[in-house]
């Protein structure tokens, strides 16, 4: 019985070690979203992707830029999921 509660010990420990790597990953994935650009207000960017919905990126000083983007382009945002704008460029 004790060599049960001790495997069952072990195995929780490993866990607690994995799991929150695991999380690190899942809440740093980023995608690319692509569009046009509708409106630039302030530090709000509105895009209408490629399926037709409108999103809303909030670009700060820290964004990395090509050049100045101006609406009507299309354009390309890599956005780490929940957090931030990391690029904007126009699309190729």
């Amino acid at each position: 019985m004790s060599r049960v509660i001790n495997c069952m010990i072990v195995l929780l420990f490993s866990l607690s070690l994995v799991a929150p790597s695991a999380m690190a990953q899942v809440e740093m994935s980023s995608q690319t979203i692509r569009g046009d650009l509708l409106s630039i207000k302030g530090d709000l960017y509105v895009i209408k992707d490629i399926f037709g919905r409108l999103v809303y990126l909030h670009v700060d000083k820290n964004t990395k830029r090509e050049r100045l983007l101006v609406p009507g382009e299309r354009i390309e945002a890599d956005v780490i999921i929940g957090e931030k704008v990391v690029a904007l460029r126009p699309a190729k």
